[in-house]
């Protein structure tokens, strides 16, 4: 089988090398696929991503954007573009199966196989028009959410799959009339060795910032805005340093100007020598989550968030680190409410939620984090092995795939073969 892989973002963009490297590895270790061919859109960064040179089988095809001072036109010619680009690969090499990473490039999928007749599944498949709209990005009346919502309900028609990151956005797919065998589930998953907590490395990185081994420290990774909560997680931030006190620490990683950054710490009273912001690879993220004690995930809420899953969440839990995580925002918050030694959830709309949810976790620092517990249901919920179960039902099963995991094949279940 040879295999597009369809993706709207950048090799710089993180996610790539979060959510899309496993899978590409994945594939490129299934016996029953035998040409794996990476599509990314490239907006003027480095264009190159190191770890797919490691991964044999997997070619990548960049797709440069034109025009960036045009905004929507030079959207829409990039869209176009790549439809009829990818048209013409698809017959060229005699493409079996598009998959497609999340709606957007789920709809160039769309586009490309009513010209081609060419299958096609949607990995990551959330309902982005919605989220746009309730993070107030997007108007509902405007033409970005109808074309979008269009294009996402089309592929809720067609796809022959639709993977899904969570079981909630799964139950309301059935509701929606989506038939259970054409919908799987794969969370945000993690590779848990890597991100696994590493002793030596607390030490080191503590003492090169020169902070005590004993000092709580909380750690942020990702961006603010847009689906993140803005101004609201600096005064988290600043409540966290009430609470915990003078030896309180924060680590910020984050791509976002740090000057900028220090500034709205500043704004807030929060006293920024004892904050270290710095942008990271994905590479060196675990070593950053190993020197914390606890993790921020402030998710902004909207109704639509039991259906996200977000990996940071994942890597925080594979470091055994217990988040600090909004209310109602993935399939998390049922697992920390069922599980509270694995965080605390925050009601932003509640008077005093906040408070309550930090001193929970003060608890948690104070009665000693259980980080080898945290780790184990990272295990659980976020392990590559959900993936390489689901993938095996896929494209069949073969040596290395199919291994006696419950949630695994829970996951698994009901998954049509492409064949």
């Amino acid at each position: 089988m040879k295999v597009l892989f369809i993706s709207y973002w950048s090799v710089d963009e993180p996610l790539t090398s979060s959510t899309i490297v496993p899978y590409l590895r994945l594939m490129a270790a299934h016996p029953n696929i035998t040409e794996v061919t990476l599509v990314t859109v490239e907006r003027g960064g480095s264009g190159r991503l190191a770890a797919l040179d490691e991964i044999a089988g997997v070619q990548h095809l960049p797709v440069k954007t034109r025009w960036k001072w045009a905004g929507p036109l030079s959207k829409a010619d990039l869209f176009i573009r790549m439809i009829f680009m990818l048209v013409k690969r698809v017959k060229r090499d005699r493409v079996d199966l598009m998959d497609a990473k999340a709606s957007i490039a789920g709809a160039i999928a769309h586009l490309v196989g009513l010209f081609t007749g060419v299958p096609y599944m949607v990995e990551s498949f959330e309902p982005h028009s919605a989220y746009m709209v309730g993070c107030g990005v997007w108007s509902k009346r405007g033409m970005y959410f109808w074309i979008s919502h269009w294009l996402e309900q089309a592929q809720k028609r067609k796809a022959k799959l639709l993977v899904t990151v969570t079981w909630n956005y799964r139950a309301q797919l059935m509701e929606e009339g989506v038939p259970a065998d054409r919908i799987k589930v794969i969370p945000s998953i993690v590779d848990t060795g890597r991100f696994a907590f590493d002793p030596a490395e607390r030490e080191r990185i503590r003492a090169s910032l020169g902070w005590t081994m004993e000092a709580p420290v909380g750690i942020y990774v990702g961006k603010f805005g847009g689906l993140y909560y803005d101004q609201e997680a600096f005064e988290i931030f600043k409540k966290a340093f009430d609470l915990f006190g003078p030896n309180f620490r924060l680590i910020i990683l984050s791509i976002e100007p740090h000057e900028s950054i220090l500034r709205r710490l500043s704004d807030v009273g929060v006293p920024c020598e004892h904050v270290h912001v710095r942008t990271a690879t994905h590479d060196d993220v675990p070593k950053w989550l190993s020197a914390s004690d606890l993790a921020f995930s402030t998710i902004r809420y909207m109704e639509v968030g039991l259906y996200q899953s977000p990996v940071k969440n994942g890597e925080y839990w594979a470091n055994g680190l217990p988040i600090l995580l909004t209310d109602k925002v993935s399939d998390d918050h049922r697992v920390i409410r069922e599980e509270p030694w694995a965080g605390a959830l925050f009601d932003p709309k509640k008077e005093g939620s906040v408070d309550d949810a930090l001193r929970h976790m003060h608890a948690l620092f104070t009665e000693g984090v259980q980080r080898e517990r945290i780790m184990a249901l990272s295990m659980k919920h976020r392990s590559i092995h959900i993936a390489e179960e689901v993938y095996g039902m896929i494209f069949g099963a073969g040596p290395g795939f199919g291994r006696d995991s419950k949630n695994a094949r829970k996951a698994a279940r009901g998954i049509p073969r492409f064949r």
